[in-house]
């Protein structure tokens, strides 16, 4: 009797401590300026880290924010510093506005002076290092941290002047992001580049709006984020 008993007894302990064991939760928290925060196109219900983690089954905290710039970054980390520990998955996509991304799409468009943008985009790695670092630094070494490159929306098929220098910046902007990422440690979804091709401005379809929309020029629209948190869930999902 004093076998079975036993073993019906190491049985229950197996199983008690089975069923206490619970899987962590998941949770992803955004950082960023417009291209995360989504305000002019829906805002956080539609932003790409929102639409991300709902794929992904996670919790979401987006603290992105319209208009800012990489020195924008710590303050977003402050407000998040209570859930920073229990974070699993971070994205950021900043820089834009420390570029002026109208302005040097005007430089490209209407002057072709693709050397002086290029130039601007060079001279801000060491910011984009630091910033990434900074981020890296705040969270668990288990947090994974991903920079998100800007979408190319630029039309094709010659609708507009330059188109060539316009793809061309796109992905400038999209290297030296994921040079600086790899200096800082972090990683980069490099997919999310060329996410809107087949659906650019001016497009049938367009995932973005164009460069005379009122509120949103060359912003991803809802179906952009939407694609947008797309590809990072199934490049998160094959990790």
């Amino acid at each position: 009797m004093l076998i079975p008993f036993l073993a019906f007894l190491c049985f229950q302990l197996i199983v008690g401590t089975y069923q206490q064991v619970k899987v962590p939760a998941k949770l992803l928290v955004g950082l960023g300026d417009s291209a995360a925060a989504s305000g002019t196109a829906g805002g956080y219900p539609v932003s790409y880290p929102t639409v991300a983690a709902n794929l992904l089954g996670c919790a979401v905290r987006n603290f992105a924010k319209d208009g800012v710039k990489m020195n924008a970054i710590a303050g977003q980390l402050n407000s998040a510093k209570s859930i920073l520990p229990n974070t699993t998955h971070i994205t950021v996509t900043i820089g834009g506005n420390d570029l002026g991304i109208l302005e040097a799409f005007n430089q490209i468009i209407i002057n072709n002076n693709y050397a002086l943008v290029a130039a601007k985009v060079t001279v801000l790695k060491p910011t984009w290092v630091s910033t990434f670092k900074l981020i890296r630094s705040s969270v668990p070494s288990t947090t994974k941290v991903y920079a998100i490159p800007y979408t190319d929306v630029i039309s094709v098929g010659n609708k507009i002047p330059n188109e060539e220098n316009g793809h061309k910046i796109y992905h400038h902007i999209s290297t030296t992001i994921k040079e600086a990422a790899a200096e800082a440690g972090i990683g980069f979804i490099e997919a999310v580049t060329t996410a809107f091709a087949g659906h650019e401005i001016y497009s049938a379809d367009p995932y973005a709006d164009d460069y005379f929309h009122p509120k949103n020029p060359i912003h991803a629209n809802a179906k952009g984020c939407a694609k947008i948190g797309e590809v990072i869930a199934n490049y998160i999902r094959l990790e």
